[in-house]
């Protein structure tokens, strides 16, 4: 007669074994519609124009409801009063309707400026308890703004209006915005739209240069962006911001595209430097090469300034900076002077074409001493 053993592992009776609380939530179930009816629940009893007690209740709440979990959901109901479906649809609480300290609800009346204001004060309190929210609110906008083509003209008038409220007090970034440059949303005009509400919003309070730096932090690229494909030329973008009466937001583009014609140029001259210094010649065909060289980037200058009607004394000076640029500096400081001496004999035919004229000679003489004295290789 065969004995069968047993596989079973041996248990100890009594023995209660502890989930970890962080793997209880992982494993629980994602509720949102859960989450909105608790926060519904918990402001049933306050006075919609009790700013301080509502945001107390949801400070206090903070310890039992998952803000971390539902962070998206805490903002689709803070700026829209419902939550966002799939495809952008807002769906409201059958119930309750719209959260009344929603931004669509505070925004709506005949100053919306100022419920925007009142909201963006919310906004704040409440994140400040809670700084992950902070994080979260940023991703949550930008999730928001892929749907505007969902909202209605209002809606988005008041989206803008607030978002432009918490740019101007330095809560919120212009990064968000990248969202509004998806083809869907520019070829109809609806991120341009937005865009020159918050803009208007924000230049109420800030400068141009403040703008422009916001949006060179946030890397949100060129305005033209904003606009459908088909009228991002600069006659377009002048005649849609005169007509908007934000002269500034011209200026600023014009020194922009200024800026960076001016770089594509210095970037070039200093590109067909290097690329000839990297050709493999003969010492005996090298004074042919730098000649054929100069005369390629005075050829390049001359291009330029006909093309962005330049002056020749704007020019020799753009000319030298590539030329300086393209100076592959030693790592031994006493090498630097030689060097810089090397560069300006090699090329200074170049200079000699582009100073025809006194005034060239005078401000390429100004720029050189400024080169000098700014340069830390030769100070």
């Amino acid at each position: 007669m065969s004995t069968q053993v047993s596989n079973e592992k041996p248990t100890l009776s009594g023995v209660r074994i502890r989930t970890r609380k962080r793997d209880a939530k992982a494993k629980a179930k994602y509720e949102p519609e859960a989450f909105r009816d608790s926060i519904f629940q918990l402001i049933e009893n306050v006075d919609p124009t009790d700013d301080s007690k509502f945001t107390s209740v949801l400070d206090t709440a903070g310890n039992t409801l998952d803000y971390r979990r539902y962070g998206d959901s805490f903002f689709e109901l803070f700026v829209t009063g419902g939550l966002i479906a799939p495809g952008g649809i807002i769906n409201y609480d059958e119930e309750y309707g719209k959260f009344p300290f929603s931004l669509f609800v505070l925004a709506s009346g005949d100053d919306p400026l100022a419920g925007a204001k009142r909201w963006g004060g919310l906004i704040v309190k409440l994140t400040r308890r809670y700084k992950y929210l902070e994080r979260m609110f940023a991703e949550s906008t930008e999730h928001i703004l892929k749907h505007i083509h969902r909202y209605t003209e209002d809606e988005n008038k008041m989206l803008a209006i607030g978002v432009g409220v918490l740019v101007t007090d330095a809560f919120l970034t212009l990064e968000p915005l990248k969202a509004l440059q998806e083809d869907h949303l520019t070829k109809d005009g609806l991120a341009l739209r937005f865009l020159t509400d918050m803009l208007r919003v924000f230049l109420m309070n800030n400068d141009i240069n403040q703008l422009h730096k916001s949006l060179v932090r946030a890397k949100v690229g060129r305005l033209t962006e904003f606009f459908p494909p088909n009228k991002r030329d600069e006659d377009c973008f002048a005649r849609h911001f005169e007509a908007e009466d934000m002269p500034v937001l011209i200026e600023l583009h014009t020194a922009t595209l200024t800026l960076a014609r001016r770089n594509e140029f210095v970037d070039e001259v200093s590109s067909i430097l290097r690329d000839a210094k990297e050709e493999d010649i003969d010492d005996d065909e090298e004074a042919e090469q730098i000649q054929a060289t100069n005369l390629k980037v005075a050829r390049a200058a001359k291009a330029a300034m006909r093309a962005n009607k330049w002056e020749q004394h704007d020019t020799v000076s753009l000319a030298w900076d590539g030329i300086m640029n393209a100076v592959n500096w030693s790592y031994k400081s006493e090498q630097f002077e030689a060097q810089a001496l090397v560069q300006i004999k090699r090329h200074s035919p170049v200079l000699e074409m582009l100073t025809t004229e006194p005034k060239s000679e005078i401000s390429l003489l100004k720029h050189v001493q400024l080169y000098a004295y700014n340069e830390p290789r030769l100070t």
